[in-house]
């Protein structure tokens, strides 16, 4: 590839979501394609001691990258944790002969720049069952499941566990400190700007709690008032491994990549639901709760809201090559 195309393929990738938009990745282009490294300095210490979120977030970068590459009209093979020397390493992008994207390639492709957490309100639109299934699919592929959180059973559950772990973790300094590091409204290109966090309509709440961006855990409760507030029930996905390894979290990484790009070619957006899938406690119990085979990874609301993105981005960075 061009000088040109590589930059332009680790811009997309810079595109990519990351808990907290940490942006934990660094890239150094090779005569074969891309290397992806991890940065350590990035991860959160508190929310993610062990660097499984800091991985799912560089799989989702490494699925940007790779479908910035299809788009460019090249072949792309990826390799995984290449080698264990050198742990930060995650995986190799490789480049290979002149191919022809294939139109959804193309789509998902343009779709990168318009992808954006919205923490809104969505609408009453429902999400398109050919949507789900093609995110079932790809998941599939990448070693990835999906579990669609429909009944009414299971969202209490989610419900009750993300109001659990929250308030957990607002019971700690250590997380409101963590938190107020990555949520400013400094103009730094890193972390996530207060006016990402728009206020939800007096007349709208959840029926799960959205993460208080404040770390008090606070939010609004339906019933109480004169008028209580409608409650929304938006779409709830939740993604998982068979195993809970390194190679694991790329894959859901990957996956989660891919999904958010499907919607967004759609005209649909998500949020994670972080406080369930952060700390151990709370995995183990979405898995237990809801009687999972496999390691709960990520979960998120997907809906059509009516935002735009807000989000600043580090300036795209490279690794220091390998000796």
């Amino acid at each position: 590839m061009t000088d040109f195309d590589t930059a332009a393929v680790i811009e997309c990738a810079s595109l990519a979501p990351s808990v907290h938009n940490t942006q934990p990745w660094s890239f150094v282009p090779t005569d074969a394609g891309l290397d992806m490294f991890a940065e350590p300095g990035r991860r959160l210490d508190y929310l993610d001691p062990t660097s499984r979120q800091l991985h799912i977030s560089c799989g989702a970068a490494l699925e940007f990258a790779s479908i910035g590459t299809r788009a460019a009209g090249r072949a792309c093979d990826v390799l995984m944790l290449p080698d264990q020397a050198h742990p930060d390493l995650l995986a190799r992008l490789g480049f290979g002969a002149e191919a022809p994207a294939s139109p959804l390639e193309t789509e998902l492709a343009a779709a990168i720049p318009r992808r954006y957490t919205d923490r809104g309100p969505y609408s009453d639109r429902p999400v398109p069952p050919a949507l789900l299934v093609d995110v079932q699919n790809r998941c599939t592929e990448l070693g990835v499941w999906v579990r669609i959180i429909d009944n009414h059973a299971d969202r209490a559950v989610v419900a009750t566990i993300l109001a659990d772990a929250e308030a957990q973790e607002a019971a700690d300094p250590e997380y409101a400190k963590e938190l107020s590091q990555w949520t400013s409204a400094r103009p730094e290109e890193q972390g996530l700007p207060l006016d990402a966090v728009p206020s939800w309509p007096a007349d709208l709440v959840s029926d799960v709690p959205l993460r208080d961006f404040t770390g008090h855990a606070e939010h609004r409760r339906a019933g109480g008032d004169d008028e209580p507030p409608r409650v929304v029930r938006d779409t709830l996905l939740l993604l998982g491994t068979p195993l809970d390894d390194r190679s694991a979290w790329l894959s859901s990484g990957r996956a989660l990549g891919w999904l958010l790009l499907r919607a967004a070619a759609e005209g649909a957006s998500a949020q994670p639901l972080g406080p369930a899938i952060d700390l151990p406690g709370a995995r183990e119990r979405l898995r237990r709760e809801l009687g999972l085979v496999g390691h709960p990874q990520f979960l998120l609301r997907i809906g059509f809201g009516s935002g735009e993105p807000r989000t600043r981005r580090k300036v795209a960075q490279t690794h220091q090559p390998l000796a």
